[in-house]
């Protein structure tokens, strides 16, 4: 069993409300899986996105990156991403050196994993990469075009180290999986002795969940709370409840895109990082307009998540209806769990004392 990485343990340490700034840079628009929930490809030909970032547009946006971190209060981190940044090849290795020469700060890396290899680990150790956050399936109902979640842990194990923490990123749980979640976070646990991040089928290939699954999620998030509050972070659909994840941390995530749409230049990056910086709250968390003041969450719902307003596909009213059916099953779980057990959430699906159940195991 693995203990958490030093970087992981020093982001739960962090000042409440520190403000952390993660720029999500988009190398390719290439990739080497076809996950039928990706949200990347959900509203893009793959084809016409199949390229790779220019050297220039690269130029602009570290030094975009590195201004910013001199001149914005906080942390300031950045990923590489598409796509899958390991399709680059050598080149992934010759841009985190060049990104770290200018920035002064090691990128990290979000991949499928699906090339992980003790060659590469070994190449990434010695170029400028920090840490690799690897998306991996849940072992319960794997999507059959995402790599196998049994060889992607296995090769985390097999090739993490302090030097180069190699972890799960993302986990998706699609919503005929809700009531599975306590054995998906067993099985982490069981391998790795850490929980990843657990995230929704969100974006375009969004289906709203029935009053069943959504019971069976806050059910299923009281046995994960019961077992392993007190044992590992635990960040559970953070973009419906962030204020139970992060360690206190404040986060942001603005995109880099391989289009530039923020319209960046050498010239003008001063300018942009004013504009970019007074709206930061609305990039990717707009207002969110609820006249509901008898709801006991309401406080928590002033910004939410962009695509729970709406994603292209998904009408508005259906994803902000399915975002207070989210919010009220996972914090009434919260709330149960570590507060008092008699609480109703207000979802008219849960009764109070209720009795759980006990996960099956699948280790």
């Amino acid at each position: 069993m693995l203990s958490a990485p030093r970087f992981l343990q020093e982001k739960t340490m962090q000042t409440a409300q520190e403000k952390i700034y993660t720029f999500n840079t988009v190398v390719t628009g290439r990739c080497n899986t076809a996950c039928s929930y990706c949200h990347f490809y959900a509203t893009r030909d793959r084809k016409s996105v199949a390229y790779d970032i220019s050297d220039k547009l690269f130029e602009i946006y570290m030094e975009f990156i590195k201004r910013w971190s001199e001149k914005v209060e906080g942390i300031t981190s950045y990923r590489f991403s598409g796509g899958d940044p390991m399709v680059l090849g050598d080149r992934l290795f010759n841009l985190s050196n060049t990104a770290y020469q200018k920035t002064g700060i090691k990128p990290f890396m979000l991949t499928a994993g699906k090339r992980l290899s003790r060659k590469w680990v070994t190449a990434a150790q010695e170029a400028s990469i920090g840490h690799v956050f690897v998306s991996i399936e849940n072992p319960i109902l794997p999507d059959p075009t995402a790599p196998d979640p049994n060889k992607v842990i296995n090769a985390i194990k097999s090739f993490t180290s302090e030097k180069m923490p190699i972890v799960p990123g993302v986990c998706v749980v699609p919503r005929s999986a809700y009531k599975h979640l306590p054995e998906i976070c067993d099985w982490f646990y069981y391998h790795i002795g850490l929980i990843p991040l657990i995230c929704e089928v969100n974006y375009a290939p969004y289906e709203s969940p029935s009053d069943r699954e959504l019971e069976d999620l806050s059910r299923a998030i009281e046995v994960v709370l019961a077992k392993y509050f007190d044992k590992t972070p635990l960040n559970l659909f953070s973009s419906v409840v962030p204020e139970y994840a992060y360690g206190g941390i404040d986060p942001y995530l603005c995109d880099l895109s391989l289009d530039n749409h923020h319209g960046l230049t050498l010239d003008k990056i001063d300018e942009k990082i004013d504009e970019m910086l007074a709206h930061i709250e609305s990039v990717n968390y707009p207002r969110l307009a609820c006249n509901n003041k008898d709801c006991d969450w309401q406080e928590f719902c002033t910004n939410t998540k962009w695509y729970w307003q709406g994603d292209g596909r998904n009408e508005p009213e259906v994803k902000l209806r399915d975002y207070c059916r989210h919010k009220k099953a996972i914090s009434g779980a919260f709330y149960r769990t570590l507060i008092d057990s008699s609480y109703i959430d207000g979802t008219g699906l849960i009764s109070p004392n209720h009795s759980t159940w006990t996960p099956r195991a699948i280790l």
